[in-house]
């Protein structure tokens, strides 16, 4: 998926469909390209499936989710030094129901939407 604003084109991840096992850990994958920095961005991560539900929120520098749905509390991770290197990937501990499908959002700081990535899980 290619995106472009104010002159960047950014790629974000793949179109594949992410396989995982439930009840074990799997990675969402999303990062962007060239390798830029989205530290100072917005980063949603949203199942889409459900209205948009909250399930990992990334803002001024911090996770805030406050708003995160019950079910994905204490079961979500972004690991921040990869967020310097544009990698937003997402680390889940799955649940038995696992299938789900999920997607990213990256927004500047302004909320401008830049970017945006589906992930299948099954």
């Amino acid at each position: 998926i290619v995106f472009n604003w104010l002159g960047w084109s950014l790629i974000v991840g793949s179109a594949d469909t992410v396989l995982a096992v439930a009840g074990e850990d799997v990675i969402l994958p999303c990062s962007v390209k060239p390798n830029i920095s989205v530290v100072d961005m917005r980063v949603e991560w949203l199942r889409s499936d459900l209205t948009d539900t909250q399930v990992h929120l990334y803002d001024d520098h911090e996770d805030k989710n406050t708003d995160q749905s019950q079910s994905y509390r204490g079961r979500t991770k972004l690991n921040h030094q990869e967020l310097q290197r544009g990698d937003a990937s997402l680390s889940e501990s799955l649940m038995k129901d696992v299938i789900r499908s999920h997607t990213t959002r990256f927004s500047s700081c302004s909320d401008n939407k830049l970017m945006q990535k589906h992930v299948q899980c099954c």
